[in-house]
């Protein structure tokens, strides 16, 4: 086995960060927008974060190539929503590169708030108004002003070691 301090002499590649990252458990949330034609699109993030209390701020990250973070581009608001495990469907469906709009949103029916499609039954949920975009690496990072929030109960679904797990680390198989 190598001796992980001496690796610390060279710059870490691609997969030796994602691995790292993959321990990074966090929330799942699927952020939601109107697409451009009006219908929502959406995507599953798990690099959500409050910023700010006063003023509230949310921020997420969205990959470069993403058609929600085009569609949240041209709309300037969007909703994020922090997901329960019976949302797990859902979180996979957004998360399906080869999904269309139509598809990653399913059946469910959404309310408007603010003009932006909202999951009402989610965990939690806040619409934000756009406050900035901005680049970094293979990502960007989008911060919005809180609008309007609700919370519910449940017990969240969280990401960890890329997959999805359950409260007290039950991992979901597909």
């Amino acid at each position: 086995m190598a001796d992980p301090v001496s690796s610390l002499a060279t710059r870490p590649g691609v997969a030796q960060c994602l691995d790292m990252y993959a321990k990074l458990a966090s929330g799942v949330c699927v952020v939601t927008t109107r697409g451009p034609a009006g219908p929502p699109v959406c995507a599953t993030v798990s690099s959500a974060a409050a910023v700010s209390a006063s003023p509230p701020l949310m921020s997420l990250c969205l990959a470069n190539a993403s058609r929600t973070l085009a569609a949240l581009r041209h709309h300037g608001a969007f909703a994020l929503h922090v997901l329960d495990e019976r949302h797990r469907p859902w979180a996979e469906r957004c998360a399906d590169p080869l999904a269309t709009a139509a598809e990653r949103f399913g059946e469910e029916q959404a309310a408007y708030v603010h003009d932006v499609p909202v999951r009402t039954d989610a965990l939690a949920w806040s619409v934000c108004a756009v406050t900035d975009i901005r680049a970094y690496g293979d990502h960007h990072l989008v911060v919005g002003e809180v609008l309007a929030a609700h919370t519910g109960t449940g017990r969240p679904l969280l990401w960890y070691d890329r997959g999805f797990h359950g409260q007290g680390g039950a991992a979901f198989h597909g």
